[in-house]
């Protein structure tokens, strides 16, 4: 079987988005594959946002100190490979197709009893991210959850420190329509006597979150509380940040923009801290070289960035203050139908003196024509360009000091490619059917 045919059965025969709660599933399916997640340690990582950058910036810092990681990050934004770092590189196709015949095999065993039975896209993903690390002999894995936590396909592991970093309303058909609800769900990674490092959680939250702690004997180490940071300066680029923990940390250098990423940084210290000392040095190494796109990147002259939920939106416009404040912005946006709507683009399209509407090249965007008679109400200017690789072309021609591109990772990592390589692989293709 080549790469793009693994493709095709995971986007179409494994329909990707497509949600099935429950854990039975993947259970049987890592049993089918001898258990593969209980090969080595793992750090578990939830949150409403920030979740994919300390996924990130733990997986840098385990491999600065020595160690060899895996990982699982979700979604991807250009190539299904992002989805398994080894070491902050991507896997061979050779190494992602060893893995798949496995987890394809297993999985249309159990296909045979029924569809109640049959693997979704991400727990087919999910095991193989757990496949891959165990063929590759990792010492450690940095996991990051898909959706919410209890339910989501990799809360089958024991990790050595569970981590919810925010807590927003999000999902909330999934999830449920309260800050409590949603953090019960997320707490659901609290493992019996592991350690719980939080976030910035709000009041209503963060009480559910210490009640399951203490149900489960879990001791919870809160930002603010039992740890914190301090920015010396921001700087598109190279953020300089302070660190106060067991360990204090003056002056190390955080390559990934934002004034939501000193918090990712102190909260993924604190994590690694409680899984073992941390080097000074090693540290400094690992959040210069930590990267992950599409997160306020700026990349071929435009500004990348997937917000899409109203507190990225906040977020978002909180960088652009500090980073951009009196530059003349232009967007083109795109947003998924099952987000919050009203109040991304309430966010922000104020903020640009015109707005370019796109698809997302997802089935889960297809009411776009609805999104850009949202964003007339709240846009000095605006049109909607169907296609979004015409609609980037459109952006280019026009002049402004800063050119951005929002509202959907899908959206961001499709114009990502296109930008870096002048047109859109085979792989980017499937994800527009």
């Amino acid at each position: 079987m080549e790469y793009l045919d693994a493709l095709k059965y995971l986007y179409f025969k494994r329909p990707y988005g497509k949600i099935k709660i429950g854990l039975y599933r993947i259970e049987e399916l890592l049993k089918r594959l001898n258990d593969p997640e209980k090969n080595y340690k793992c750090f578990h990582i939830t949150g409403s946002n920030g979740k994919g950058s300390t996924t990130t910036f733990l997986h840098y810092l385990a491999k600065n100190h020595g160690h060899k990681v895996g990982g699982y990050l979700s979604p991807h934004l250009s190539s299904i490979l992002e989805r398994f770092p080894i070491n902050g590189k991507y896997i061979s196709k050779e190494r992602f197709l060893n893995a798949f015949k496995l987890v394809k095999k297993q999985s249309e065993e159990m296909d045979k009893k029924g569809k109640e039975f049959s693997p979704s896209f991400f727990e087919f993903a999910t095991a193989l991210a757990f496949e891959i690390d165990k063929e590759e002999n990792v010492e450690i894995s940095t996991i990051e959850v898909g959706l919410g936590g209890r339910f989501d396909a990799t809360n089958v592991i024991i990790p050595e420190v569970s981590i919810i970093t925010t807590v927003s309303l999000e999902h909330t058909k999934i999830l449920g329509n309260s800050l409590e609800k949603i953090a019960y769900e997320k707490a659901g990674i609290i493992k019996e006597n592991r350690p719980v490092v939080i976030g910035n959680i709000p009041k209503e939250a963060k009480k559910v979150i210490y009640g399951i702690a203490s149900d489960k004997n879990a001791k919870v180490y809160e930002l603010g509380k039992n740890f914190d940071y301090e920015v010396v300066k921001y700087q598109f680029g190279k953020n300089i940040i302070n660190y106060y923990g067991d360990t204090t940390i003056k002056g190390f250098e955080v390559n990934l923009n934002g004034t939501h990423q000193p918090i990712n940084a102190a909260i993924a210290l604190k994590a690694y801290e409680l899984f073992e000392k941390i080097d000074v040095n090693n540290t400094f190494a690992a959040f210069k070289e930590a990267f992950i796109p599409g997160r306020f990147e700026m990349f071929n002259g435009f500004l990348l960035d997937g917000s899409h939920n109203p507190q990225a939106a906040e977020k978002f416009l909180e960088n652009l203050n500090i980073y951009f404040k009196n530059a003349s912005k232009i967007a083109l946006f795109g947003i998924l139908d099952d987000k919050d709507k009203i109040s991304v683009i309430s966010k922000l399209i104020p903020e640009f003196e015109h707005v370019i509407v796109t698809c997302p090249p997802s089935h889960r965007a297809i009411n776009c024509l609805e999104t850009y008679n949202l964003v007339k109400d709240f846009s000095k200017s605006c049109e909607f360009i169907d296609d979004p690789l015409q609609a980037i072309e459109k952006l280019k021609e026009m002049k402004a000091d800063l050119k951005v591109v929002t509202g959907s990772f899908y959206l961001v990592g499709f114009i990502r490619s296109y930008l870096e390589n002048g047109y859109i692989d085979e792989e980017l293709e499937l994800m527009r059917r």
